[in-house]
């Protein structure tokens, strides 16, 4: 059994690339809290962000712990951590489903469709709040197989739209993420980072090429390599109107992109 500061629960997941450690809490019980927590992480800024937003896909926050907790297992000190206790989404992330299952056939592309469709219902209302999720990846896409409902998790590097990145993922960065990432290496003020505002704006756009990216290796099980890349070659089950939706998403240059969440949602229910 642990316990941090006024929460227990009974064991805890660790997922590569991830900062936290996540466990699931035994109070106030029904699985639907969680924390998060990392010895050196602090969580108030994402605290902070999710204050802004209501939806049913994006998780609720409960509280941040102030400075750091200590971590007990079974009554024994084992180190101080910084925590975020949160809603639970039930699920596992989207892509690891596809590993599992396998690279989707004919007969289930419908459901692919359908999870990405409901992805997207989270993604537009934060773009609508004025926000870029900015971090968007497999593990922080959570699908309850049993609803089809993605839920929108970890939004620590989120950003409003037109302000510099917090972090990045680089296999999952767009284009503009990476290179606002290159420009902002050589910044030491104020002054070079309005300089960098001047050459990038980061929009709703930046999401849209990681779900490119992430609709790629649902239907294909491989990450994206070339930019070219047809899904047909890879998988001859993928449709071609969904192929074309991958390869829209998937535009170097955002202006080529597909250009909102809700011409997303329109292209694909015309499959």
């Amino acid at each position: 059994m642990y316990k941090l500061g006024n929460y227990e629960f009974e064991d805890f997941k660790y997922r590569p690339g991830h900062r936290a450690n996540y466990g699931i809490l035994i109070n106030p019980g029904n699985r639907e809290w969680g924390m998060k927590y990392s010895p050196t992480y602090s969580y108030d800024r994402e605290y902070e962000v999710l204050k802004n937003f209501s939806h049913p896909q994006i998780p609720k926050r409960y509280e941040s712990g102030t400075g750091r907790g200590e971590l007990f297992k079974d009554d024994k000190l084992v180190l101080n951590e910084y925590y975020i206790v949160l809603q639970n989404f039930e699920g596992e992330d989207l892509v690891e489903y596809y590993k599992q299952k396998g690279v989707p056939d004919s007969s289930e592309i419908e459901n692919v469709i359908k999870y990405i469709a409901s992805t997207a219902e989270p993604l537009q209302y934060l773009h609508s709040q004025g926000y870029v999720h900015a971090d968007i990846k497999p593990g922080h896409l959570i699908l309850n197989s049993d609803t089809g409902i993605v839920g929108l998790i970890d939004l620590e590097l989120s950003i409003k739209a037109g302000e510099l990145i917090n972090g990045l993922t680089v296999e999952y960065a767009s284009p503009e993420q990476r290179q606002m990432n290159n420009l902002l290496k050589d910044v030491t003020d104020e002054k070079g980072e309005k300089a960098v505002l001047e050459q990038i704006k980061l929009d709703g756009k930046t999401d849209l090429y990681t779900m490119g990216l992430i609709l790629f290796e649902v239907l294909t099980g491989k990450i994206k390599s070339q930019p070219s890349e047809s899904l047909i070659e890879i998988n001859s089950a993928v449709p071609k109107k969904l192929n074309e939706i991958t390869l829209g998403l998937l535009e170097e240059e955002p202006s080529n992109r597909i250009p909102s969440v809700e011409k997303l949602k329109s292209e694909l229910a015309s499959i």
